[in-house]
């Protein structure tokens, strides 16, 4: 892999819509539940097919396997497309949603652990930690779902700030 891959204008993108996404999970928590329904849907559409992008992209550029990767992808079109076309399915199961959508996040993210090297040690232990923490996040909304409903709205509002600003780091 050529390790100056030059400036990625879509991670940027991505990275700024996933802190637009956090902020506005924080600032309408209730009021505005509806309208993040949809833009999360707008989110996971496009990290979709983004993730799906990338996964050519490494397939090309290294030997490295990117099957979680072009999983997670599929799983993100297909939350999508169900957060913007069936509100009400999205409401009802938001936090199953999240939970699954997490966990498998987290998966993705630390199967290609080994390809952060590339970018440094630090950078990929950052990645490994944030992954992890993903994975408990999500499990933790599997097995508490009143728990998981009362915070919902500062785990997404955590999880896109965070998906944003390392989208925005790999932009770079």
């Amino acid at each position: 892999m050529n390790s100056k891959k030059g400036f990625d204008i879509f991670s940027l993108i991505i990275g700024l819509f996933s802190l637009y996404v956090g902020y506005l999970v924080i600032k309408n928590p209730i009021t505005g539940l509806l309208s993040i329904v949809i833009t999360i849907g707008i989110f996971a559409l496009i990290r979709g097919i983004y993730q799906l992008y990338l996964s050519y992209k490494l397939r090309k550029w290294t030997d490295k396997k990117v099957g979680w990767l072009i999983f997670s992808g599929i799983v993100d079109i297909l939350l999508g497309i169900i957060f913007m076309f069936n509100l009400a399915l999205g409401l009802q199961t938001l936090i199953l949603i999240f939970a699954i959508w997490f966990i498998i996040d987290g998966i993705a993210e630390l199967s290609l652990a080994p390809i952060y090297d590339l970018a440094g040690k630090s950078y990929r232990w950052l990645i490994i930690v944030l992954a992890v923490l993903s994975i408990i996040a999500g499990i933790i909304l599997l097995f508490r779902p009143l728990l998981a409903s009362v915070l919902i709205v500062s785990l997404a509002a955590i999880y896109f700030f965070v998906a944003g600003i390392l989208e925005i780091v790999e932009a770079f």
